[in-house]
Protein backbone atom coordinates (compact mmCIF):
# COMPACT_ATOMS: atom_id res chain seq x y z
CA UNK A 1 0.00 0.00 0.00
CA UNK A 2 1.38 3.42 -0.90
CA UNK A 3 -0.59 6.68 0.20
CA UNK A 4 0.60 10.14 -0.95
CA UNK A 5 -1.45 13.78 -2.81
CA UNK A 6 -1.63 14.05 -6.79
CA UNK A 7 0.85 17.07 -5.76
CA UNK A 8 4.10 14.66 -5.05
CA UNK A 9 3.66 12.60 -7.99
CA UNK A 10 6.92 13.28 -9.51
CA UNK A 11 8.50 11.92 -6.33
CA UNK A 12 6.98 9.00 -6.05
CA UNK A 13 8.95 5.48 -6.08
CA UNK A 14 6.69 4.34 -9.16
CA UNK A 15 7.50 2.47 -12.06
CA UNK A 16 7.37 5.52 -14.98
CA UNK A 17 4.53 3.79 -16.75
CA UNK A 18 2.33 3.49 -13.78
CA UNK A 19 3.49 7.00 -12.69
CA UNK A 20 2.10 8.39 -15.89
CA UNK A 21 -0.90 6.63 -15.81
CA UNK A 22 -1.85 8.16 -11.92
CA UNK A 23 -1.04 11.58 -13.36
CA UNK A 24 -4.10 11.40 -15.82
CA UNK A 25 -6.58 10.79 -13.17
CA UNK A 26 -7.61 14.40 -12.32
CA UNK A 27 -8.47 14.46 -15.98
CA UNK A 28 -11.08 12.22 -15.02
CA UNK A 29 -12.40 14.80 -12.24
CA UNK A 30 -14.89 16.18 -14.43
CA UNK A 31 -16.38 13.19 -16.55
CA UNK A 32 -19.46 11.47 -15.60
CA UNK A 33 -19.38 8.09 -13.46
CA UNK A 34 -18.09 5.70 -15.87
CA UNK A 35 -15.76 3.22 -17.14
CA UNK A 36 -13.01 5.17 -19.14
CA UNK A 37 -10.31 3.03 -21.21
CA UNK A 38 -6.33 3.93 -20.82
CA UNK A 39 -4.88 0.91 -22.38
CA UNK A 40 -7.46 -1.32 -22.96
CA UNK A 41 -7.53 -3.85 -20.32
CA UNK A 42 -4.43 -3.55 -18.98
CA UNK A 43 -5.16 0.26 -17.34
CA UNK A 44 -8.35 1.99 -17.12
CA UNK A 45 -10.16 4.06 -15.21
CA UNK A 46 -13.52 4.04 -13.13
CA UNK A 47 -15.17 7.58 -12.21
CA UNK A 48 -17.60 6.86 -9.23
CA UNK A 49 -20.00 9.17 -6.86
CA UNK A 50 -21.26 7.96 -3.76
CA UNK A 51 -21.81 8.95 -0.26
CA UNK A 52 -19.71 7.59 2.60
CA UNK A 53 -20.76 4.94 4.98
CA UNK A 54 -20.03 4.16 8.99
CA UNK A 55 -17.01 1.34 8.04
CA UNK A 56 -19.20 -1.40 10.04
CA UNK A 57 -21.44 -1.07 6.66
CA UNK A 58 -18.67 -1.83 4.07
CA UNK A 59 -16.37 -5.36 3.65
CA UNK A 60 -12.73 -5.84 2.89
CA UNK A 61 -12.13 -6.17 -0.39
CA UNK A 62 -8.97 -7.72 -2.34
CA UNK A 63 -8.32 -7.81 -5.76
CA UNK A 64 -6.10 -10.95 -7.35
CA UNK A 65 -4.83 -9.32 -10.69
CA UNK A 66 -5.18 -5.44 -10.36
CA UNK A 67 -3.39 -3.08 -8.86
CA UNK A 68 -6.12 -0.78 -7.71
CA UNK A 69 -5.68 2.94 -7.26
CA UNK A 70 -8.12 5.10 -5.66
CA UNK A 71 -7.78 8.75 -6.18
CA UNK A 72 -9.81 11.14 -4.16
CA UNK A 73 -11.76 13.91 -6.36
CA UNK A 74 -13.65 15.34 -3.69
CA UNK A 75 -14.73 15.11 -0.30
CA UNK A 76 -13.23 13.03 2.50
CA UNK A 77 -13.00 8.96 2.77
CA UNK A 78 -11.75 6.70 5.08
CA UNK A 79 -9.98 3.55 3.67
CA UNK A 80 -9.37 0.23 5.63
CA UNK A 81 -6.16 -1.74 5.14
CA UNK A 82 -4.87 -4.29 5.98
CA UNK A 83 -1.38 -6.43 4.46
CA UNK A 84 -2.07 -9.29 2.14
CA UNK A 85 -1.38 -12.40 4.43
CA UNK A 86 -3.89 -10.92 7.33
CA UNK A 87 -5.71 -13.72 8.59
CA UNK A 88 -9.08 -13.34 6.71
CA UNK A 89 -11.98 -15.76 5.73
CA UNK A 90 -13.69 -15.23 2.23
CA UNK A 91 -17.27 -13.71 2.46
CA UNK A 92 -17.93 -13.32 -1.45
CA UNK A 93 -15.30 -15.04 -3.93
CA UNK A 94 -15.97 -13.08 -7.44
CA UNK A 95 -11.79 -12.98 -8.31
CA UNK A 96 -12.79 -15.17 -11.54
CA UNK A 97 -15.41 -13.05 -13.45
CA UNK A 98 -15.21 -9.54 -11.05
CA UNK A 99 -11.08 -9.95 -10.07
CA UNK A 100 -12.61 -8.78 -6.59
CA UNK A 101 -13.53 -10.88 -3.46
CA UNK A 102 -15.01 -9.56 0.01
CA UNK A 103 -13.25 -11.01 3.43
CA UNK A 104 -14.26 -10.65 7.18
CA UNK A 105 -11.34 -10.45 9.50
CA UNK A 106 -10.50 -10.52 12.92
CA UNK A 107 -8.46 -7.45 13.28
CA UNK A 108 -9.60 -4.28 12.53
CA UNK A 109 -8.01 -2.62 9.67
CA UNK A 110 -5.99 0.65 10.13
CA UNK A 111 -7.58 3.50 8.58
CA UNK A 112 -6.62 6.05 5.76
CA UNK A 113 -8.20 9.50 5.82
CA UNK A 114 -8.02 10.73 2.40
CA UNK A 115 -8.97 14.20 1.49
CA UNK A 116 -9.11 15.67 -2.43
CA UNK A 117 -6.21 14.86 -4.50
CA UNK A 118 -4.83 12.15 -2.42
CA UNK A 119 -4.44 8.96 -3.91
CA UNK A 120 -4.04 5.47 -2.23
CA UNK A 121 -2.64 2.31 -4.01
CA UNK A 122 -3.22 -1.11 -3.22
CA UNK A 123 -1.61 -3.91 -4.81
CA UNK A 124 -3.14 -7.54 -5.69
CA UNK A 125 -3.65 -9.58 -2.68
CA UNK A 126 -4.11 -5.89 0.26
CA UNK A 127 -7.51 -5.85 1.60
CA UNK A 128 -9.01 -2.21 1.86
CA UNK A 129 -12.16 -1.01 2.80
CA UNK A 130 -12.90 1.57 0.68
CA UNK A 131 -16.10 4.01 0.73
CA UNK A 132 -16.07 4.93 4.70
CA UNK A 133 -17.36 8.05 6.72
CA UNK A 134 -14.35 9.87 8.38
CA UNK A 135 -16.72 11.60 10.89
CA UNK A 136 -20.34 11.96 9.54
CA UNK A 137 -20.94 10.42 5.83
CA UNK A 138 -20.78 12.73 2.90
CA UNK A 139 -20.86 12.60 -0.71
CA UNK A 140 -17.57 11.90 -2.61
CA UNK A 141 -16.12 11.70 -6.36
CA UNK A 142 -13.26 9.47 -6.93
CA UNK A 143 -11.48 8.06 -9.87
CA UNK A 144 -10.48 4.38 -9.81
CA UNK A 145 -7.52 3.45 -11.72
CA UNK A 146 -7.17 -0.33 -12.53
CA UNK A 147 -4.11 -1.38 -13.30
CA UNK A 148 -2.44 -5.04 -14.31
CA UNK A 149 1.12 -5.48 -13.13
CA UNK A 150 3.47 -7.07 -16.07
CA UNK A 151 3.96 -9.81 -13.96
CA UNK A 152 -0.39 -10.62 -14.34
CA UNK A 153 -0.34 -9.71 -18.28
Amino acid sequence: MYCDHIDNLSSCPLTPALRDCIGLLPQFAAQPPGRYPIDGERCFALVQEMTTVPASERRLEAHGRYLDVQYLVSGEENIGYLPSGSSATVREDRLADKDIAFYDAPQPPCELALSAGMYAIFQPGEFHRPGCAVTNPMPIKKVVLKWLPEANV
